[in-house]
């Protein structure tokens, strides 16, 4: 007996779908799986934060589960936990005690620091700017002197939680291959997208279209941006995109390859070298050039 879906209403209203991880980046591959946030933009009224009916919310995500099987992604990580609408009222909340646990300091900072829209390309125009716009309320106070150091610094809170995130949920059920990928992904892929959005930061005269323009870019596309403007930094941006295609590279070998203790330690090496260019290279040059400000900024 087939059964087709009633119409999903949800699309109706004001909603903006964004993707990250490796999509947000422009890497993705075979093997990778769709990571995708769910704001929704419409003022909540009834202070609950309901925007939808449960029934809309199921055949919405259902739907979409079968678009992704579809596509042959994988199924989306923790089982589809993070499948879930936030409102706008909650991502633009900044420094909300409640940001910790609803998801949304999240899904601010990876909307910031690695996305692209999927659905609703105007409203996400639209969230970005009104993003920026808080971070940049004291700015025509001090336009001349005005650095971002609320961003920066949420941003390193993201990088230290994320760092935290790592120790505290390394799972003993994972295979040697799934544990060594983690630890790979938080050394590679997090690293530059949240230092390289950091060093652009470092920049005097930022403005909030600076950051918006900033954000709308991938990682490498800030970098090459830097190694544009600062002759110095092409070099050490060449050796990072180099290093960052060695660990792309990897994911054409099967899971065996982490079986051996040579590849292992080669991993290890690689990242720890990829890691030395991208804070003792690239963060060391733009924050010497502005000694003030990396003294309130915790760099390191």
């Amino acid at each position: 007996m087939e059964c087709a879906y009633p119409e999903v209403s949800i699309f109706d209203k004001s909603l903006c779908v964004y993707a990250c991880g490796s999509l947000g980046r422009l890497e993705m591959l075979e093997p990778s799986d769709l990571d995708l946030f769910f704001i929704t933009m419409e003022e909540d009224k009834s202070g609950n934060g309901e925007f939808f009916s449960n029934l809309d919310k199921y055949l919405f995500f259902a739907k979409l589960y079968e678009i992704n099987k579809n596509l042959k992604y994988k199924d989306p990580s923790k089982k589809g936990g993070y499948w879930t609408f936030i409102s706008k009222n909650n991502l633009l909340e900044i420094g909300s005690r409640q940001e910790d646990y609803n998801n949304s300091f999240t899904a601010r900072m990876l909307l910031i620091l690695e996305s692209k829209p999927v659905y609703n390309e105007t409203a996400y125009g639209q969230l970005v700017k009104e993003m920026v716009d808080k971070y940049f309320v004291d700015y025509s106070d001090h336009a001349s002197k005005f650095h971002p150091l609320f961003l920066m610094n949420d941003i390193l809170r993201y990088w230290y939680t994320l760092t935290m995130n790592y120790e505290y949920r390394r799972d003993d059920a994972d295979n040697e291959s799934q544990k060594c990928w983690k630890r790979l992904k938080l050394k590679y892929a997090r690293l530059v997208t949240c230092f390289s959005m950091l060093a652009c930061l470092y920049e005097n005269g930022i403005s909030s279209e600076y950051v918006i323009d900033c954000i709308k870019m991938t990682p490498f596309e800030r970098l090459y941006m830097l190694s544009k403007k600062h002759v110095n930094l092409k070099k050490v941006v060449e050796n990072i995109e180099k290093e960052y295609k060695w660990f792309l590279s990897l994911k054409q070998y099967k899971s065996d390859w982490w079986d051996s203790e040579e590849n292992k330690a080669a991993a290890w090496n690689n990242a720890k070298k990829f890691h030395d260019i991208m804070m003792h290279k690239l963060m060391y040059f733009v924050s010497k050039a502005n000694p003030d400000l990396r003294n309130k900024v915790d760099v390191y």
